[in-house]
């Protein structure tokens, strides 16, 4: 059975890589619509009740409820269907990333176990954060829910429910990939803690590169849509996740040639 320790990094990681997947849904369509967005670690690079230091290189927004904001962006979106694929780019991305996740788990059960056991931590580090980011959408007016809801003209509760019903659906599934409850109460628990701490690394980091951006320091500027930090730090998780395959599979060996 593989540590606590050991699924705590790998939670760690994949969470990371599962942000990162989610956030790109998003940048592709503002990129597709020629907005040239700055992206950061948990979503578009704004500031919000503090005008930036170059007001020309963002676009002023503002709530329902009349918050101004000012966002990295050369144009705002100009339809509500746009705005509408944009909101449901990243949800979907993680939907894929959740179903793909749990797809290979199924698939490779009995075939390769580092493969199963990634695979498995990619499904359920996903579908966790996104089922806890359902449970708190009512306490939120705004948010990528809401521009789909304004579409199709409904309460962004009908879009929430199926959505958080089929990320559930997606732990439950996951974990009865697992032989027994002591291996899903460890999976559970380190996916929850691993996935909660990179969590808030990444929204403390996110805080730092909106401020850097804000003040035009060039290392922190725009490659390829996303601030050149957040394209490290998404590096350095996809090698840290093979590095962490290469070195379970090399335990694994050693353990059947032990026994």
């Amino acid at each position: 059975m593989i540590s606590f320790i050991r699924l705590f990094l790998l939670a760690f990681l994949i969470n990371i890589l599962a942000q990162a997947i989610h956030e790109t849904g998003h940048l592709l369509v503002y990129q597709i619509y020629g907005r040239n967005p700055t992206w950061g670690f948990i979503g578009l690079v704004q500031l919000w009740n503090t005008q930036p230091e170059d007001p020309s290189q963002w676009v002023e927004t503002s709530t329902p409820e009349g918050e101004i904001g000012w966002l990295k962006l050369d144009s705002l979106p100009s339809e509500k269907s746009e705005i509408a694929i944009i909101g449901a780019a990243g949800p979907l991305a993680s939907l894929l990333c959740a179903g793909l996740g749990l797809y290979l788990t199924y698939k490779y059960n009995r075939k390769n176990a580092v493969v199963k056991y990634a695979s498995l931590m990619l499904s359920l580090s996903t579908a966790l954060t996104m089922s806890l980011y359902y449970l708190r959408s009512p306490l939120r007016v705004i948010g990528d829910e809401y521009d789909m809801a304004v579409y199709f003209g409904i309460t962004k509760i009908f879009v929430e429910i199926p959505l958080a019903l089929i990320f559930i659906a997606c732990i439950v599934l996951g974990l009865r990939s697992l032989n027994s409850w002591q291996a899903r109460t460890t999976w559970f628990l380190s996916c929850f803690l691993g996935s909660a701490s990179s969590g808030i690394l990444l929204m403390t980091l996110d805080g730092q590169v909106r401020e850097a951006v804000n003040k035009g320091i060039p290392l922190f500027q725009s490659i390829m849509g996303y601030s050149m930090p957040v394209l490290l730090v998404y590096g350095l998780a996809v090698f840290g996740i093979i590095a962490w395959q290469l070195n379970t599979k090399q335990m694994l060996r050693a353990s059947t040639h032990a026994g």
